[in-house]
Order: structure tokens, then sequence, then C-alpha cells
């Protein structure tokens, strides 16, 4: 029974998608001193795919960032926040190609013992969309970015799958942002 429980966890994180996460933070500003935080008035979008872009999408992104930055104790304030975010997405048409090389094979058969030394090498190639997504945190009284993160990954668009994957997205790019102290 332990087995198969470590068998079936194993299988759930194999499935996840997997993101390359990165961060940076201003070097002279120490984020955990604000307070409060609103989304910026503007949103700076660049070429993506039309379904990051719509209204449904925003609105999940932005409701996942605000569940995520006041899980870090950080207050959202839409009249004199401190800190005012923004998000920009971006997709790419990627490309994976992969070859398997079958070795000889020797063995028993029907007509007695065959040798397959001319097995060649199999590729196959698979096509998907890479999206980005960057969140931007800047001081609302200097005007300067202070903390960026950003998550790059496979995007699925099936309506579980996409719903999960924001919520996934936005926790991993802020994974790296400072908790108030």
């Amino acid at each position: 029974m332990k087995y198969l429980i470590i068998l079936l966890v194993l299988i759930l994180f194999s499935c996840q998608t997997q993101f390359k996460i990165g961060a940076e933070s201003a070097p002279d500003i120490d984020v955990r001193k604000y307070k409060s935080f609103a989304k910026e008035r503007t949103l700076f979008v660049v070429r993506s795919n039309p379904i990051l872009t719509s209204e449904l999408t925003r609105q999940r992104i932005e409701s996942a960032i605000n569940k995520e930055l006041t899980s870090k104790f950080y207050q959202n304030d839409t009249q004199n926040p401190e800190l005012v975010y923004s998000f920009q997405t971006h997709t790419q048409n990627k490309q994976e190609t992969t070859t398997t090389n079958t070795s000889p094979t020797m063995g028993w058969g029907y007509w007695g013992m065959y040798n397959n030394t001319f097995s060649r090498p199999q590729t196959t190639t698979r096509n998907y969309e890479e999206a980005t997504l960057i969140i931007d945190f800047k001081d609302k009284k200097t005007g300067k970015v202070v903390w960026q993160g950003w998550v790059i990954g496979e995007f699925k668009y099936t309506k579980a799958d996409f719903n999960n994957q924001i919520a996934e997205a936005v926790k991993e790019a802020l994974s790296r942002f400072p908790v108030k102290n």
C-alpha cells in the first residue's frame, strides 16, 4: 500500500506543468517596507494569444495576484496604494523534436533466429505554444519598478486546465516576492 501511494504521488507530480520562473528586485529597495498594493490602471500587453488578453483572463490573473499578495500580508488598497502592479503576457509558437534510437534486436522467430541490424532512429515533432507572464511592481510615488517576477511555460487551453494553470502560474511568478514583515 505504501508503494502504491508513493507511485500515485510521483505520477501526479509528473503530470504538473513545469514552469521556468525568475524574479529580480531593485538593489537598493526593500520591498517588504511597502504595506499596500493595487492594480495599475494601464495594462501593457505584448503580442499574445487573444485568450490570454481577454477580459476574463485578465480578471483571473488579477484575482490570483490579489490572493497571493494578501497571503503575504500586503493590503489591497485601491485608494492610496504604495505599490502598483501591472502585468503582460506574450506567446510564442515552439517546436520540440525528439529522436529515439532503437537498438538492433536479435531473437527467435517462426523461421528461426533473426537479426534486425537495420533499425532506424524514430523522430517525432511536437508543436506547442509557450506563454510568458511578467508581473511588475512599481513604487506609486516614484514610478520606478521595484520588483519583477516572470513565469514561462506551456499553457493548455481546456477550461479546467487553463483556470488552474493561471492560478499556478501567478503563484509561481510571485513565489519569490518577499513576505511582508
